[in-house]
């Protein structure tokens, strides 16, 4: 039975959008696109977390996320 997965940070029940993995020696964050199946060495995070995450000086964020293009339905005559 699967289970909902929510947003990793605490008190935050949000449902799970991203995931977060890193490596310490490179000094890298990886945000990318839910992954399937949990995967035990990253991180679930909801959208709003994701959006606003900042990495320690001297390090580098790349956000891999697949961007999602907003259709503005057309205005008929």
């Amino acid at each position: 039975m699967d289970r909902a997965r929510h947003c990793a940070r605490p008190t935050c029940s949000a449902p799970a959008a991203a995931s977060l993995t890193y490596h310490y020696g490179s000094r890298s964050v990886w945000v990318d696109n839910l992954d399937e199946e949990r995967e035990p060495s990253a991180y679930d995070l909801c959208s709003g977390h994701a959006a606003r995450l900042r990495v320690p000086v001297g390090w580098q964020l790349e956000d891999r996320r697949t961007p999602i293009i907003q259709i503005r339905p057309s205005i008929a005559s």
